[in-house]
């Protein structure tokens, strides 16, 4: 319950600002938000109109709705109470406080298998609820997030019909002895009525696990490697006993029942996407004039795109042991050599022991290894690794191993699970309070700016942070409105963003001083302000003003800490020497605490002329309160 409320906390922490990556936005929320609230957002090109990759309704049943609700609920306390409660605070939060209540079902469904099985719950719920997984990437907003949790819900069913059948065949065996053993009529009538209350088991939890995947592979659609393995064991389970039909029948009367109720939400999701996207309109299908073209199937774009090399290979080309020996380590900690070696074990066991003896291949463990290791093994198989694409396989972990990081020393310590403990503060400190930390919150400070109404134009540029999202600027899609919602409260100055990635110091000035001036001739040309501001690390900001001397000024307007971007840190110089040359205590402390204090991100506003001295940035309080 501790864990439990610590995710609660985290959630609410105005400090959990950590950006893990730019998917986390741009996938989903990003044009989500853009879409319920009509601002002007970014639109990767995922989601393209003509081939999209992405497909938005998954993304609209799990964050839309909440935020729809939201704006309806804001437009009634606006219009009769002159009350505004939607900002770009409760629009970013909202999302995760969702997440926040799905999260919950991964450690619901963990505990309903364990006590289905008689597994120690304690164990497993306090190593899953410790994970930083579930603490920092469980509220946000990654469609590998909702795979998660789709993945849980899944395995907890199959997990559920697993016992079921196994219950139900053990019923039907010991009636059917009764029943040859019984020696009058009455007593076999009696044992048949017996038999008629044994519950059915063929086609337990149908729908669900259909509709489930369905689900699952439109929001993701590698999602077919973690179904893989479930579905498999739930069209397999009791099919070796006897029954009425043969294995082979049962297995497939399962197989055909169960196909067409994943096909069935398949049109419905495309026909949502395909409204989305534009080319199918009520007036087409009134005169059923749409064409093959109109219809988007994101799944299969998905799949036709990556399957070209050069396609996946510009978004990284990783080695196929990256998952095995760089991400499941960063995502598990202790808990994945723990795995490797277990999984080790049981090939070892399968291979040599006696036939007896052999790890049995129907039960619940299995179900859980075969779960982690069919996904991990295919997704090595791409060259293009990242560690959030095995969030799904945490909770089949824990329930494998988390009895095994209580092992105890002779002293009766257990060091791998301090081990486990000490790895996921460190891990969810990091993606949760200090990478690239300072990008969120220099957003929000911007889109509550007050600007007057006479700039028009505001260059925003980025140097070295991740691409940021524009919802929390909230600027309006359309400027040339006459009514705006009133939860717009910039609707004069349009937002120019040019995001530079990693350029070189002198390269950035060199631009920086080619966009200031010509703001500033255009300005003196037509009798508007034009301004530019700057976002970059801070001690990066250190570099470039000493780059400019003095042909830039650099106007503090807003810094926050911690901020680090690890793209950035190559860059970092550090001098520990004093005034006279020397290096002393002094001169190391003093360049510890320059060093730290470098790790902000500092929003500037430039311009040209002699360099304004550097004066207190607005820290995050003076901030919130503006």
């Amino acid at each position: 319950w501790l864990f439990i409320l610590l995710r609660i906390f985290v959630v609410f922490n105005p400090y959990n600002t950590g950006y893990i990556h730019p998917d986390e936005y741009f996938q989903s929320l990003e044009v989500t938000v853009g879409d319920v609230f009509n601002l002007d957002v970014h639109r990767t090109w995922e989601f393209n109109t003509t081939q999209p990759l992405r497909s938005p309704t998954v993304s609209y049943m799990v964050y839309g709705v909440p935020l729809t609700i939201l704006k309806v609920t804001n437009g009634v306390l606006s219009r009769y109470l002159n009350i505004n409660i939607v900002n770009n605070v409760i629009v970013d939060i909202l999302p995760r406080i969702v997440l926040l209540a799905l999260s919950f079902s991964v450690d619901f469904m963990v505990y309903k298998i364990c006590v289905l099985y008689k597994h120690s719950f304690n164990q497993c719920l306090t190593t899953l609820a410790s994970s930083y997984i579930m603490i920092i990437y469980s509220t946000r907003s990654f469609s590998n997030t909702l795979e998660l949790i789709l993945t849980s819900v899944l395995v907890y069913l199959v997990a559920h019909c697993m016992r079921r059948t196994d219950e139900t065949i053990y019923l039907q065996e010991l009636v059917q002895d009764k029943y040859k053993n019984a020696e009058t009529i009455r007593e076999r009538v009696e044992i048949n009525k017996k038999r008629k209350k044994i519950p059915p088991h063929d086609f337990k939890h149908l729908i669900p696990i259909g509709v489930l995947c369905g689900i699952g592979i439109f929001n993701r659609p590698t999602f077919v490697f973690y179904a893989f393995a479930p579905v498999f064991f739930w069209l397999q389970r009791g099919v070796a006993n006897h029954s009425v039909f043969s294995p082979f029948q049962t297995f497939n009367f399962r197989v055909v029942l169960l196909v067409p109720i994943i096909l069935l939400v398949f049109p419905v999701i495309v026909f949502t996407d395909s409204l989305y996207y534009g080319d199918i309109t009520w007036r087409k299908l009134w005169n059923l004039s749409m064409n093959y073209s109109d219809w988007k199937v994101a799944p299969f774009n998905f799949v036709m795109y990556n399957a070209v090399p050069g396609n996946i290979v510009s978004h990284g080309d990783h080695p196929r042991y990256t998952h095995v020996l760089v991400n499941l380590p960063m995502l598990l900690g202790p808990l994945a050599p723990i795995f490797l070696v277990t999984f080790l074990n049981w090939i070892l066991d399968a291979c040599y022991l006696p036939w007896r003896k052999k790890p049995a291949l129907r039960n619940v463990y299995s179900l859980t290894l075969f779960t982690t290791v069919v996904p991990l093994l295919c997704l090595s198989l791409v060259r293009h690794q990242e560690a959030r694409f095995l969030l799904p396989i945490l909770p089949c972990v824990v329930l494998m191993c988390a009895h095994k990081l209580r092992w105890r020393t002779y002293f009766s310590l257990r060091p791998l699970l301090g081990l486990w403990y000490l790895f996921n503060i460190l891990a969810g400190t990091w993606f949760g309070f200090i990478h690239q930390a300072g990008v969120m919150p220099v957003q929000k400070y911007i889109g509550s700016m007050q600007h007057d109404t006479d700039v028009k134009y505001i260059n925003l540029i980025y140097s070295h942070t991740y691409m940021p999202p524009r919802f929390p600027l909230f600027q309006p899609a359309n400027l040339e409105q006459e009514d705006f919602a009133s939860y717009i409260h910039n609707n004069a100055t349009k937002y120019l963003v040019q995001d530079f990635g990693s350029v070189e110091t002198t390269t950035l000035h060199t631009k920086l001083t080619d966009i200031v001036s010509r703001s500033e001739y255009i300005a003196s040309k037509r009798s508007v302000r034009l301004e530019t501001y700057l976002i970059i690390p801070d001690f990066l900001l250190d570099q470039l003003r000493a780059e400019a001397a003095g042909a830039l000024s650099f106007e503090p307007l807003y810094s926050r800490f911690p901020h680090v971007s690890v793209e950035s840190l190559e860059k970092l110089s550090v001098d520990c020497h004093d005034a006279r040359g020397h290096v002393s205590t002094d001169s190391v402390l003093n360049c510890a605490i320059n060093t730290i204090a470098g790790f902000s991100l500092s929003l500037v506003n430039v311009t040209t002329g002699p360099a304004v001295t550097k004066g207190p940035a607005v820290n995050m309080q003076q901030a919130a309160s503006t």
